[in-house]
């Protein structure tokens, strides 16, 4: 039982120490109908994302000015932080040419 309440009390500690600030880029539409590094294929206006190191198929919380979406790994990137489609990027206001902090939170 007390280890139960224990438990509870410090998941969203635990919760919040995965949510970073990260600076988001996004996909160049030359990429679109390509194969990702996931086998799946790229599709520019998708909701989607590219990241250094998580596992495939990871849903991602991506929070920028207010406004949150889900997105799921779907490729891999060389980048520090987060490659986002066109379609999740135009989602969550960050400029389809530029680069944006974001902050992300993932299981």
């Amino acid at each position: 039982m007390m280890r139960h309440l224990l438990t509870a009390a410090l998941l969203p500690l635990l919760t919040a120490a995965h949510a970073r600030s990260v600076t988001a880029t996004v996909y160049d539409g030359w990429y679109h109908g390509r194969q990702t590094a996931c086998g799946s294929t790229y599709r520019h206006w998708d909701v989607s994302a590219a990241h250094p190191w998580l596992p495939c198929g990871t849903p991602v919380r991506v929070s920028h000015r207010g406004r949150v979406l889900t997105v799921r790994v779907t490729d891999r990137c060389d980048c520090s932080g987060l490659d986002l489609s066109a379609g999740a990027a135009h989602r969550l206001g960050v400029p389809l040419d530029g680069i944006a902090t974001v902050t992300i939170d993932h299981p």
